[in-house]
């Protein structure tokens, strides 16, 4: 008979023994390989340490050094940025006052002059003959007074006695006082042709150093004609300009530093003289007048300088970069570095100097802190960070 036809439901011996020896190798089968797999996973090594602790790190917050600024006092100042011109603190052009022959010139340029020095001497020959007879003009009209006035003396005594007329008194009178009035004339000569011959003599009107020369011994001039110029460079005036916008801020008696150019590693310290009242006309910019001492006359006029004046300055002043300043609430706050994160710190701000960026912190930070100086994203209190080597 057929076994699919058989409708029993007992499967006959033969075919129970046939589904029997697949069965049993296919479960041991399938146990081994369960077996070895549970095997391999308890094997297995487990995760490192070291994995962990840089899975951490990247999650920090990673800082550069130059991010970081550690809180020190110091000295605070504010500049105002000028440039300029260095001109001598006097100059004079000596000019003739009288016309002539230059009959000597003592000086060259470059030669230092005393004051009171003679520097070029301008026809003096003809002014001293000048002087000469106006002088002996005077003197004669001396004479000729006394013996008009021996004369009128006499002309009274006899007409107090009836022996002279009265037109004889009148004629004596009358030339002693002509004879008065022309020696008044004649002295006020004499004085003039002194006064001449004194400007002839030109000196140094100060002490100083003959710039330039522009008449030589022989040479005709007239009056009014530049002869020498000088200049007193023991003390300069420099001209500098600075901005409109800082003009309030600057004061006489500031402290000044400059540069000049040609001279670089050199800094020449100054004060404020004077501050022009109004702004150089079509520029934003004002002038500013500084003195400069310069006893070894190292300075030049004419060399170009730039520098700095001190509007403000404060000593051992805790003071941070504005950018490292956060504000929530209208109150201000820095992140400080503690252990390793980030801590919210509030603080109290004053005085701002604009030219360095800086802001005076006068509570909540101290000397040795370490702040976070930029605006950066990601800060938050208590995050931690970790700060990369340079």
């Amino acid at each position: 008979m057929n076994p699919s036809e058989n409708t029993s439901g007992i499967v006959p011996p033969a075919y129970a023994k046939g589904r029997g020896r697949w069965f049993w190798p296919l479960g041991i089968l399938t146990l081994a390989i369960g077996g070895g797999s549970i095997l391999l996973v308890s094997q297995m090594p487990a995760a490192p340490m070291a994995a962990t602790v840089e899975v951490a790190e990247l999650r920090a917050l990673r800082l550069h050094p130059v991010e970081l600024v550690t809180v020190q006092p110091q000295r605070i100042e504010d500049l105002v940025k000028v440039t300029g011109t260095i001109n001598p603190a006097q100059e004079a052009a000596i000019a003739a006052q009288v016309g002539g022959l230059a009959e000597t010139v003592t000086v060259r340029p470059g030669d230092h002059v005393s004051a009171g020095q003679l520097l070029v001497e301008v026809g003096t020959r003809d002014l001293q003959l000048q002087l000469d007879q106006q002088r002996s003009t005077s003197a004669s009209s001396v004479v000729q007074l006394h013996a008009a006035e021996a004369t009128l003396q006499r002309t009274k005594l006899l007409a107090d006695k009836g022996l002279a007329a009265q037109t004889a008194l009148d004629t004596a009178q009358a030339e002693v006082d002509q004879l008065v009035a022309a020696i008044a004339t004649q002295e006020s000569q004499v004085s003039l042709a002194e006064a001449n011959l004194e400007r002839a003599r030109v000196t140094a009107p100060f002490s100083g150093t003959v710039a330039t020369r522009e008449v030589e011994p022989g040479q005709i001039v007239s009056p009014g004609t530049t002869m020498l110029s000088i200049v007193d460079l023991s003390t300069v005036r420099v001209e500098v300009v600075a901005s409109l916008k800082h003009s309030a801020r600057i004061r006489v008696g500031q402290p000044v530093r400059l540069s000049v150019q040609g001279m670089e590693g050199h800094v020449f310290t100054g004060t404020v003289d004077r501050v022009s009242p109004v702004a150089e006309v079509g520029t934003r910019s004002i002038t500013v007048y500084l003195s400069l001492d310069n006893p070894e006359g190292t300075l030049r006029g004419g060399m170009f300088v730039t520098g700095e004046i001190v509007v403000q300055e404060e000593n051992d002043v805790i003071a941070v970069p504005g950018t490292s300043i956060h504000s929530r609430d209208e109150a201000s706050y820095v992140m400080v570095i503690v252990d390793g994160a980030l801590q919210e710190r509030p603080v109290e701000t004053g005085a701002t100097w604009a030219t360095t960026g800086l802001v005076e912190a006068r509570s909540g930070i101290a000397a040795g802190d370490i702040i976070v100086g930029a605006q950066l994203s990601g800060l938050a209190d208590g995050a931690a960070v970790v700060i990369e080597e340079n």
